[in-house]
């Protein structure tokens, strides 16, 4: 009886030695980064268009012999957009899973809910279209790898002036994107004597007759339309055309801008001026985009947002082929990265925000976005 227990107990420890070699070695040959998107809601389609790329990145990767041999994983999860949600995605996949190194696209609010734990956790975040200025500088471990809602704002402001407009509603949503952009807005016309009348509703709200008819008594010229996603765009964009109110000039951000769905069902959109951040078109991005369409069926229907994801995938994986994962070393190299990708050449501010990242004008004509020369 003794030496059966003693051969168990030997089995045992054997058996959790291989384990524990069978689970190190996979872990030591696989690099996980763990790719935070919109996978439900109203920006799912956003979401749906990143994994698909970053899924091809990934592919190619691993067919060119992974990171240093180790194979490339990545691990999608739905945000929600979310701040909430991003941040317990964080916690879980930091303390559980290991993870150091994560990506994410669109809803701001989860990167600067994320963003104050990445120092303390010695993680990275590399962002593709998250737009509010308040990422700028949010965190030495925070790259944005698209332009910032500011320039957009901007521009609205040059053309409200040009236009010689002296009233302007806005309508947004409580969100860090779509406020963020009211707020720009309202700094670059701070010099003028445009008058300015802004009107909120909270994400979810069904019914937003109250203040477009606030906004529509004070008998604006123009308005400015700041939704979060497709869905709360639909709700007031159909409550607006219920109304009949047609102000002069509306403005639009650039979650209607993108939307072939919105640009089509509204006739009231006709004439709208939007804005957009246009990555540009490098080498590979003709074979990329062909390559997307073979793949699932059918073109990529975000293609800025497809090639800026694409080439976040092959930065990352530069990145932590040439630095490794921890975090000091990941961030210096992602500071210098001088990168000519599928979306133009890709290099870094010293607040971390991508180089050169240029928004145009566009006009709504004929249910499509036209952009301005």
């Amino acid at each position: 009886m003794k030496k059966l227990i003693i051969t168990i107990i030997v089995l045992f420890i054997i058996a959790g030695a291989l384990f524990y070699f069978t689970q190190n070695f996979s872990q030591k040959n696989e690099v996980r980064i763990v790719a935070l998107f919109p996978l439900t809601g109203g920006l799912a389609h956003y979401g749906d268009a990143a994994e698909k790329s970053a899924q091809i990145a990934v592919d190619e990767i691993n067919s060119g012999g992974g990171i240093n041999g180790a194979k490339l994983v990545v691990d999608y999860q739905d945000h929600q957009c979310s701040p909430q949600v991003a941040k317990n995605l964080f916690e879980q996949f930091y303390s559980v899973n290991g993870g150091r190194v994560f990506t994410s696209i669109a809803c701001s609010g989860t990167v600067l809910a994320i963003a104050p734990m990445l120092e303390e956790k010695k993680a990275v975040l590399f962002s593709t279209l998250v737009t509010t200025p308040a990422i700028t500088g949010v965190s030495p471990f925070v790259f944005r790898n698209w332009g910032s809602d500011d320039a957009e704002a901007k521009l609205f402001a040059e053309q409200v002036k040009l236009k010689g407009i002296k009233s302007i509603g806005v309508i947004y949503e409580e969100t860090d994107y779509a406020k963020g952009l009211k707020i720009s807005l309202e700094k670059y016309l701070a010099d003028s004597n445009v008058n300015v009348t802004s009107e909120s509703f909270v994400t979810g709200a069904t019914d937003v007759r109250s203040q477009l008819s606030k906004l529509s008594s004070a008998g604006v010229e123009a308005l400015f339309i700041s939704p979060q996603s497709i869905t709360s765009g639909d709700i007031v964009l159909k409550q607006m055309t219920e109304l009949n109110f047609t102000p002069k000039t509306l403005f639009v951000n650039d979650n209607i801008t993108k939307s072939s769905q919105l640009l089509s069902s509204y006739p009231i959109l006709e004439g709208a001026i939007g804005a957009d951040f246009v990555v540009g078109q490098g080498a590979g991005y003709d074979a990329f985009m062909k390559k997307f369409a073979e793949k699932y069926g059918f073109e990529c229907p975000q293609k800025n947002i497809c090639a800026g994801v694409y080439d976040a995938i092959y930065i990352l994986a530069k990145s932590v082929k040439e630095s490794g994962i921890e975090q000091s070393a990941l961030a210096d190299y992602l500071k210098n990265i001088d990168y000519n990708g599928i979306s133009g050449r890709i290099r870094f501010d010293s607040q971390n925000d991508r180089k050169d990242a240029v928004y145009s004008l566009f006009v709504i004509k004929n249910g499509e976005a036209t952009k301005q020369n």
